[in-house]
């Protein structure tokens, strides 16, 4: 299974007593390439201030930058240990079990479990921009969560009072009709009837109210 990663394989032994079987991982995923730069002009910031306060060696004195090479390499592993830190939200997975779908699992202080019976079928909808652009962005409701790191496609449902949104870069198709499948299975009242109503994606060329 495309996806199924050690992090995947250690919820999905964890949770499969009770949701089931793992049927479907959706990954998203945005590097922000565009803070490099950014990050490394900090990193030299850092190691300019750190040349005129204390001495990066023992043998010499602050202020001198009389080793440039040595001043350049630890400014830019700065800068890349300052940009390494976007990477944390920029892999994001969302699992389709049996009994539900799972998200933000990596800590158990965070891991997300919404079963089949909390959300509502009828609202499950794939949708996209013709731009390109995140169409998260353009959804707007009174309570929004995002599920997803960005793209130019979402899946969009309605749990728990609040709308959810996975962005991501590929097809919905697949995570649509995986949904679908495993509702259908669990008997969810209403899944059958929802499940046309979902595709094809929703082309939003504007602000859109979910509300």
């Amino acid at each position: 299974m495309h996806g199924r990663n050690w992090l995947v394989r250690r919820t999905e032994r964890r949770l499969a007593p009770h949701l089931g079987r793992l049927r479907y991982v959706a990954s998203s995923r945005r590097i922000f390439w565009k803070v490099l730069l950014p990050c490394l002009a900090a990193g030299f910031i850092y190691g300019t201030i750190a040349e005129f306060v204390s001495p990066i060696r023992s043998t010499r004195e602050a202020g001198h930058f009389n080793d440039p090479a040595f001043f350049v390499l630890t400014s830019m592993v700065t800068g890349v240990v300052l940009w390494s830190m976007t990477l944390v939200g920029s892999f994001r997975n969302l699992l389709v079990f049996d009994g539900g779908i799972v998200a933000k699992y990596s800590q158990k202080r965070t891991l997300l479990v919404i079963p089949w019976a909390d959300i509502a079928p009828g609202s499950i909808k794939a949708v996209t921009t013709a731009d390109g652009t995140d169409p998260d962005r353009r959804l707007v409701a009174r309570r929004k969560v995002s599920l997803g790191a960005g793209g130019r496609n979402a899946l969009v449902f309605q749990a728990r009072d609040s709308f959810w949104v996975f962005a991501s870069d590929h097809d919905p198709a697949p995570l649509v009709l995986a949904i679908h499948g495993a509702m259908n299975d669990a008997g969810t009242p209403g899944a059958a009837r929802a499940a046309a109503g979902a595709l094809p994606a929703v082309v939003l060329t504007g602000r859109t109210a979910l509300d």
